[in-house]
Parts: structure tokens; C-alpha cells; sequence
């Protein structure tokens, strides 16, 4: 029987699902179960890992310690921070995209309308006393939205953006046109797409091809008073690129869940630029995630796509190592 290592947090909710989903198909270990005396056993007799990627889940000299390993499957959606160069080639890994559609769709949705109607600046202005009814916001019905990265995420939300009414360009690899979009496109057209874009949605992942992809050049080609939205990963845009352009065009607005670099703890600023000086901002400290039943969507979803490799199915998923090994961290 093929045995499962759990190298993540795990409570009561993805404790509760292990039990539900386990029906004898595999042993699953819990890592922070095990004695010091029994850890190096449980690594040498893993056939998959299910792990966050973070922190001290996956270790260094895996290859070493895991030689029976063939399957990696992440909890997270975005796998452009696991240790690829700790990997074997065989290694299948697998990230968990569709499991967070909900939850970082929805966020993506919020913090757009909260930049469109400037809603963290009226509420500035009224707790300090100003009430200024003349104060205009940005329309959506009639606007066109560009979302790149058409995935669950980003499909989630240009559903929602079309129920608002908006003109909805999706952006893809396939470049065809993924419904409910109303056209489609590249990355290649980018230079095309974005002069006619009043809102931009990043919900596409951190690799090799678009690490920086948003820098002065593409804010150059939006709209004096557009709206970005990053609900993907924070390299994707040049922090230095972006903190000039807002400060140089204030009619434009940024809305940002993800960063650039990130605090030890829950104080500190993920920037390396004073975005918080800037009043064209709405900012999210990484939390699109943090709504009640996520956890357990993860793991379900995680779950599922390891059933499906040990079943002999071919897993959802599948990184292309390629695209992510020159983003990774060094480790």
C-alpha cells in the first residue's frame, strides 16, 4: 500500500478530510505525529508528499531522504516558491489551482470595486471629518476589464465582472476566447489589449515568462486612470515600476492581496517602496484565502488529485518544472 506523508499543519478540519477520503486506499502519515525516532523512517518510505511548500515542509536533501518519493502535491494553488532543484526529474508535482476559485475570486471582485469607488479614501475622509458628496468613482457597467491568466481563478472572476455588465477580455495561453470573455488573447498582445483596458486583473502564475511582466513599459500602455488588481503573485510587477507610476499618475489605482517581500510575523510592511504614503492604493495583507471552509476545500481538492495519481489516472495539475526552476527561491 502506498504511503502518504503529511508534512503540513494539520487540525481537525484536514484531519476530518483525510478520514473521509482515505477509504483503505493509502497510509497516510502525519508528520508532526512521529517521534524524532520514527522521521527519518517516514521520509524513506514516502511514495507522495502532500505539503505546503513553505517554511521547513520540504527538505533540502530530499532526493537523499525520500528515495521512494514519485508525487509531490502542494495545498496551495501557486507553486512558484517549491525547491525545484531539490527535486528529482521524475518527480511528479502537482499544485492545487481550482481549489481557492472562490475565495480569491471573490477577493479580486472586492478589491476592484473597493479601487473603483475609492472606498478606503472616502472612509478616510469622513473619519477625519470631510463629507464630500461631489467625490466621483470609476464605472464598471460598460467598462472593459482585461484578466490575464484565464485559470479558475480568473474565469471566476470575469464571470462576475460580465454579471456586472463589463466588457471582459481574457487573456490565456491558448490565446482562444474562454467563456464568459468576450474576446480573447495573448500575452504577445498585450501592447494591443491594454491602451483600451480600464481595469486589469493579474490572476495568472509567477514564471519564468511573466516574472516582472508589469513594468513601466506595460503601465506605460494603460489608462491615466485605469485600475490594476494583483490577486496572483507579487514579482509579477516591478515593485519600483509601479510605486512611480501611481505616484506620478494619481488617477490611476492599485489594489494588491500579494507582495514583494513579506514580514516574520504580523508587523511590518511588505513593500520596499512607501506605498502606504500613496492615497491611489487598496492593499490586503495576503489573505484572499482566509474565508471559513478553504482549508477544507484544499484539502478535499488535494486529496482527490492523489487518489487520481495512485488510482493510475493522470493527475491535474501537472507542474511544467521548466517554467518555475529559474523563479524559485534559492535555497
Amino acid at each position: 500500500m502506498a504511503r502518504v506523508l503529511f508534512a503540513c499543519r494539520m487540525d481537525a478540519e484536514p484531519r476530518a478530510v483525510l478520514a473521509e477520503k482515505n477509504a483503505n486506499a493509502f497510509e497516510a502519515v502525519i508528520l508532526a505525529d512521529l517521534p524524532e525516532s520514527e522521521v527519518a523512517a517516514a521520509w524513506s518510505t514516502a511514495d507522495v508528499l502532500v505539503t505546503t511548500g513553505f517554511g521547513r515542509e520540504i527538505p533540502v536533501d530530499l532526493a537523499a531522504r525520500a528515495p521512494r518519493l514519485r508525487m509531490v502535491q502542494t495545498l496551495v494553488a501557486g507553486v512558484d516558491h517549491l525547491p525545484y532543484r531539490s527535486f528529482p526529474r521524475f518527480l511528479v508535482v502537482c499544485g492545487n489551482a481550482g481549489a481557492y476559485n472562490v475565495s480569491v475570486g471573490e477577493h479580486a471582485l472586492a478589491l476592484l470595486l473597493a479601487a473603483a469607488k475609492d472606498i478606503p479614501q472616502r472612509t478616510r475622509e469622513i473619519a477625519s471629518g470631510v463629507f464630500d458628496q461631489s467625490a466621483r468613482s470609476k464605472a464598471l457597467a460598460g467598462a472593459t476589464v482585461l484578466v490575464l491568466g484565464m485559470g479558475g481563478i480568473g474565469t471566476y472572476v470575469a464571470r462576475a465582472c460580465k454579471a456586472l455588465g463589463m466588457h471582459v477580455v481574457g487573456v490565456g495561453r491558448s490565446g482562444t476566447v474562454v467563456p464568459p470573455a468576450d474576446e480573447g488573447g495573448r500575452l504577445d498582445d498585450l501592447p494591443r489589449l491594454l491602451p483600451h483596458a480600464d481595469y486589469v486583473v493579474l490572476a495568472l502564475p509567477l514564471t519564468a515568462r511573466t516574472l516582472g511582466l508589469v513594468n513601466r513599459t506595460f503601465l506605460a500602455a494603460m489608462k491615466e486612470g485605469a485600475v490594476l488588481v494583483n490577486v496572483a503573485r507579487g514579482k509579477i510587477v516591478d515593485e519600483d515600476d509601479l510605486y512611480e507610476h501611481l505616484r506620478s499618475h494619481p488617477e490611476f489605482r492599485a489594489a494588491l492581496d500579494v507582495w514583494w517581500v513579506y514580514p516574520d510575523g504580523d508587523r511590518g510592511h511588505p513593500f520596499h517602496r512607501p506605498f502606504h504614503e500613496l492615497p491611489n492604493v487598496v492593499m490586503t495583507p495576503h489573505n484572499a484565502n482566509a474565508i471559513p471552509g478553504q482549508r477544507r476545500w484544499a484539502m478535499e481538492a488535494a486529496l482527490n488529485n492523489v487518489l487520481r495519481y495512485l488510482n493510475g489516472e493522470t493527475p491535474r495539475n501537472v507542474v511544467n518544472v521548466p517554467d518555475y526552476d529559474s523563479v524559485a527561491e534559492p535555497r
